[in-house]
């Protein structure tokens, strides 16, 4: 039998081996993509088909592991990112790349599941901590992902320009990324030995029979208080920032002129400084000083973080501003997941997380459309609506409130008749 770990050591090292997978590929997808004759808002589009993917499946995989469990879901979604790795690998062409990339993005609908995970193992008091040490596994993936990702670029690089020593240095994206695709398909292989012998099952008991549906789990989010005000402030913060995520490794090339590892250092310091904060401080900042006003402070700093970004040459002031960025980013989003957690029915976790995740896809959508085409306007262009868009939540974090215990909400309960659950105006454990 394998040695039994912590649920939540567990699944950091799951979603950490998740995201290392994922962050190969990012300094890869904005050139290749631009290389192959994508611009404006096909490139754009071909970032965003991640986003579209999930959002078709994330609230739907959220609902049925709430049925069946956590495990059987990321057991069978990193599988499916295995599949669309080796799709990746052989991306020589716009077809093929967004085949793989809308794999990959149903493979990724499973972040509401780890994050209902977290809510089944820890108590309300301790939610934070836990959405934070699921928050530091994607630092950690984003910190180590990027940079080996641009190494093994190269060597896929150096692999094409041998066998073809004629063709310009400007063709060398148009080589099969082999080294890149296939390392990222190892990652997943092991990632998916990891779920199927250490990861305990965290959802427990009897499951519901019946199932809410999207529209139904958004109606209840929109119409259950103070929950409606905390999906608006993540969809907002994912729309602005997506416009950075989408567009700087070009901003980073073409604009200020770095290599792309040297753009893939920078966005370390942003994983680094970020992990450290959701991993550490967060834990020790939350019960001292509240989840609403960590995402109060966080969301005013980072709008005009953002807005500066493309206006601070590298290296002293860019890392600078990127190094506030990621102390904002990293103390705010475990903030928020917690207070979204508080403020779900319990028996509705999955199912809330998944209709989460759909707005957060939904965002990432919008947001690399829209940014990549305002980058073909000015290369600052997306950074200053991100810096804008910001403005919304910055706003909106100061009516947050702290809730109480999740709610029993009408609609969860007509959906949800369980056996032996307490009457109302009972409290938990």
């Amino acid at each position: 039998m394998p040695r039994r770990i912590s649920p939540l050591l567990a699944l950091f090292l799951t979603v950490f081996l998740d995201l290392l997978a994922f962050g190969l590929v990012i300094p890869d997808i904005q050139l290749r993509g631009e290389s192959l004759g994508a611009r404006g808002a096909i490139l754009g589009l071909l970032i965003a088909t991640f986003s579209i993917a999930q959002l078709a499946f994330a609230p739907g995989m959220g609902r049925l592991s709430d049925r069946i469990g956590r495990r059987p879901i990321l057991l069978a979604t990193t599988s499916l990112s295995a599949l669309a790795f080796l799709a990746y690998a052989f991306a020589d062409n716009l077809p093929l790349m967004f085949l793989a990339r809308v794999l990959s993005g149903i493979a990724s609908a499973n972040i509401g599941v780890a994050y209902a995970y977290v809510a089944d193992v820890t108590a309300a008091a301790n939610r934070a901590k836990g959405m934070g040490v699921v928050g530091a596994a994607f630092g950690l993936g984003f910190i180590l992902g990027p940079p080996l990702g641009s190494s093994l670029v190269s060597l896929d690089h150096a692999r094409h320009i041998a066998a073809h020593p004629d063709l310009p240095l400007s063709a060398q994206y148009a080589a099969q990324p082999l080294v890149l695709g296939l390392s990222a398909v190892l990652l997943s292989a092991v990632n998916w030995a990891f779920v199927y012998w250490i990861l305990p099952e965290s959802r427990k008991g009897r499951e519901p029979e019946r199932k809410l549906s999207t529209l139904a789990t958004l109606r209840m989010g929109f119409s259950t208080k103070g929950l409606a005000l905390l999906l608006a402030l993540f969809f907002a913060f994912s729309f602005a920032f997506s416009n950075l995520e989408s567009t700087y490794f070009r901003l980073s090339v073409n604009w200020f002129g770095l290599e792309q590892y040297e753009g893939a250092l920078i966005l370390v310091v942003v994983g680094v400084v970020s992990a450290v904060m959701q991993g550490g401080v967060v834990r020790w900042a939350a019960p001292r000083f509240g989840e609403p006003a960590l995402v109060r402070w966080s969301y005013l700093a980072l709008g005009p973080c953002l807005a500066l970004i493309p206006f601070l040459k590298p290296w002293a002031p860019q890392i600078a501003v990127i190094i506030v960025t990621g102390i904002a980013t990293g103390l705010a989003q475990p903030a928020l997941g917690s207070l979204i957690s508080k403020s779900s029915p319990a028996a509705l976790q999955g199912s809330v997380f998944g209709a989460t995740q759909a707005l957060g896809a939904l965002a990432r959508i919008l947001g690399p459309v829209a940014g990549n085409k305002l980058y073909e306007l000015q290369p600052y262009a997306p950074y200053l609506l991100a810096g804008a868009i910001m403005a919304i939540p910055a706003l909106g974090a100061w009516w947050v409130k702290m809730p109480g215990d999740a709610p029993d909400h009408p609609v969860a309960e007509e959906r949800y008749p369980q056996e032996g659950s307490p009457a109302k105006g009972t409290q938990p454990e």
